[in-house]
């Protein structure tokens, strides 16, 4: 737009000149040339006014070689008023831009300037039409304006703004926006803003979506470009039930040094689920880790010289076990009864590791509406000394420092150390025994039980294993033998119920892999003392030798199948107990066939509750999870739904249900969701328009797809 208003000043001022010294301009020099065609042309000196009527056409090319036309029927140059006007339609070709309008008024002095019924260009925009353009001071503003990105002549969608505000080549702002799909209207926005630079630092995407418990939403995304390795989204909402949120989601660009993902939300929810107990509550959600390559003096310890130093963080909280299925209804996990905090460095060199740990596990108190510290370690300083060859055998030695405290009480100090010594033996190829021996000692600082005094608790013990490769994969056979010794002694605790015997057990373990996208695991054990731990109540219990089925350890079977081209995944694991029956069964599969995608999943646990948190699984309880997604040839539209039930009692019970529908226009994207979870039905829509891209996929990065993989294709966040 500027080069065809600059234009205009030029052909005022080659003209005006005509005007006044009544003569042809000078031939065409070196500095181009400006020249007109018309039927008519009226001078008036006095007035210093020219009058062009009739097939009007100006042209001027430049000393560049750039070429631009003016045309129309009825042009007027005043050069007493410093203005070029038009009577009727005039358009303007510059530079592959057009300007299209009636009765034009240009000041060429002040490059103002005003016009009725326009069409123009603000690439990748297009003004279809616009009832008037005024500009002044460089700021042109448009009224009664319809926009579209489509490239169609006949568009499949269209903007229309009350008023439109426009910074050639930097952005537009326009207010009482109606968006309008093959002229049917289907938003409204109060107001309109989108960027006209080719490279834009940050891209803002809006969704809508309505929940029965936070009411109708208006979601922004803003993606920003990369910033010192990083992609950071920050996130703006409105929810009209519970208020204000704002979050931000921070992705590391991978690279060898660095990787992870984190979000943040908060939000002062002003209806908060009935289970809290209060009707406005700060409620957040906080998670994801990271992986950091700190420094590295030992070229990936390839050096015998030199450390390598990492950070590692791994974050998994909420404020509320109830939060994810209230402003995260697209995140799997809509209970949680549990969270995890850690974070460790790390220094490691080719003879030793050492760690220093935070670590906190927390359960959700039903009492309290709160969660609780379950186990909270600050610090934890583990180091471990690498094998070193010392009379025939590989020694190894750990030692460690805690500073725990449990279900929040005081911090207890404890410290540990280890030694282990063992040696393999080939007996024949695919045929070695290892067998080893350690000794663990134990200190508890101020221990309580013991009237405050230091607790020394030491124990020994043996590993003997045996390892076969043969045609049925790799194959481990051995004993494992742990004696505890009485606290201050070195004799055998005989006043315990298990009489200090911690671990006396045959173990057997199966990996067999035929090819690289196929495994089966399998393994159990035999018990040879006189206690178990109870898989219900977690508690020791004594075991005879009436039954030898009580003995044996839980079997545990787990296959799994990855196709090469990814048209077929199977999962299936099951830990099933002799005495106790089924324990745990999970199974997951999806598959593609002709371009179509499916998916069930199946589980069922035993009976259990955990004495903390109260959460329950039931052994008549059935829990299934359905996925589909149609694809037809035409790739214009596409379905993704689900259903996620339970059987329980000869009843079905539907906890999440989801339907998805996605159809692409020529250059736009609708998208429609209705979800029922947990009791509570939702809707999202949101309209992508593409303008001759597609922005979401374009700020996306491979990593989202790992680090969330539950997320749609055109998902920014989850909703």
């Amino acid at each position: 737009m500027k080069r065809i208003i600059a234009f205009l000043f030029a052909c005022i001022l080659s003209c005006a000149a005509y005007a006044q010294e009544k003569k042809l301009p000078a031939p065409p020099g070196e500095d181009g040339f400006v020249y007109f065609t018309a039927d008519n042309a009226n001078v008036d000196p006095v007035a210093k006014t020219v009058n062009l009527e009739g097939n009007v056409t100006i042209v001027q090319e430049t000393k560049d070689k750039q070429r631009r036309v003016v045309t129309g029927e009825s042009i007027t140059l005043d050069q007493a008023r410093t203005e070029i006007s038009s009577v009727g339609p005039m358009t303007v070709k510059s530079s592959g831009a057009t300007l299209q309008g009636e009765n034009m008024s240009v000041n060429y002095t002040t490059k103002d300037y005003w016009a009725e019924n326009i069409t123009t260009e603000y690439p990748p925009l297009r003004v279809i039409s616009a009832k008037e353009i005024s500009s002044v001071g460089g700021k042109e503003t448009l009224r009664d304006a319809t926009l579209t990105c489509c490239d169609n002549p006949d568009p499949h969608y269209t903007l229309s703004v009350g008023k439109l505000t426009v910074s050639p080549k930097k952005r537009v702002f326009g207010t009482n926006a109606v968006m309008r799909l093959d002229g049917f209207p289907v938003m409204y926005l109060p107001v309109f803003w989108r960027s006209l630079k080719t490279e834009k630092p940050f891209a803002t995407h809006v969704d809508f979506s309505q929940s029965n418990k936070v009411g109708f939403a208006i979601l922004t995304s803003t993606v920003f470009d990369p910033v010192l390795g990083f992609r950071p989204k920050l996130n703006l909402d409105y929810y009209t039930k519970s208020g204000l949120g704002i979050g931000t989601e921070i992705t590391a660009i991978t690279t060898p040094t660095l990787k992870g993902s984190g979000e943040f939300y908060y939000i002062h929810d002003k209806a908060s689920p009935i289970e809290l107990g209060k009707e406005e509550i700060n409620r957040w959600g906080l998670r994801g880790g990271y992986w950091w390559e700190i420094a590295d003096s030992s070229d990936q310890l390839n050096n015998e010289t030199g450390s390598l130093y990492q950070l590692q963080t791994q974050f998994r909280m909420v404020s509320d076990p109830y939060f994810n299925d209230s402003f995260f209804r697209g995140n799997p996990y809509i209970f949680m009864p549990d969270q995890q905090t850690s974070l460790s460095v790390s220094r490691q060199t080719r003879h030793s590791t050492l760690r220093v740990n935070y670590d906190q596990q927390d359960i959700y108190n039903r009492n309290q509406n709160k969660f609780i510290a379950k186990t909270r370690t600050l610090p934890e300083i583990k180091y471990i000394m690498h094998p070193v060859n010392f009379l025939g055998l590989a020694n190894r030695i750990e030692a460690n420092f805690s500073n725990t405290s449990y279900m929040e009480e005081e911090f207890r100090q404890s410290g540990n150390a280890r030694w282990t010594g063992e040696r393999a033996f080939r007996l024949a190829r695919g045929l070695t025994i290892t067998p080893a021996v350690f000794y663990d000692q134990t200190i508890t600082f101020a221990d309580p039980q013991y009237q405050d005094k230091d607790a020394w608790v030491g124990r020994i013990g043996t590993d003997f294993n045996v390892q076969t490769e043969t045609f049925l994969g790799t194959t481990d056979f051995g004993y494992r033998f742990t004696k505890r010794l009485s606290t201050g002694t070195l004799t055998s605790d005989q006043d315990s119920l298990d009489k200090g015997i911690e671990e006396n057990i045959l173990y057997l373990t199966n990996y067999y892999r035929p090819t690289f996208d196929t495994y089966v695991r399998f393994g159990t054990g035999f018990n040879l003392s006189n206690t178990k731990l109870n898989l219900q109540t977690g508690q020791l219990q004594q075991v005879n030798w009436d039954h030898l089925k009580s003995r044996i350890e839980p079997l545990l079977l787990e296959a799994g199948y990855n196709s090469p081209g990814g048209a077929f995944r199977f999962f299936v694991q099951d830990l099933y107990d002799l005495e106790e029956k089924n324990q745990a069964f999970i199974t997951q599969m999806d598959f593609i066939y002709k371009r179509q995608i499916f998916g069930i999943g199946f589980n069922n646990f035993a009976d259990h509750q955990d004495p903390n948190s109260r959460y329950r699984t039931y052994s008549d309880e059935y829990t299934f999870t359905t996925s589909l997604g149609i694809r037809p040839n035409s790739t214009k539209w596409l379905m993704d739904a689900g259903i996620d039930f339970r059987i329980k009692d000869d009843s079905l019970i539907g906890f999440n249900k989801m339907l998805r529908f996605s159809y692409t226009f020529h250059d736009a994207r609708a998208e429609f969701t209705v979800r029922d979870r947990n009791d509570n039905l939702s809707f999202a829509f949101r309209i992508n328009i593409l303008c001759g891209g597609d922005p979401r996929k374009q700020k996306a990065l491979p990593e989202d797809n790992y680090w969330y993989p539950w997320r749609g294709a055109n998902d920014l966040r989850d909703m």
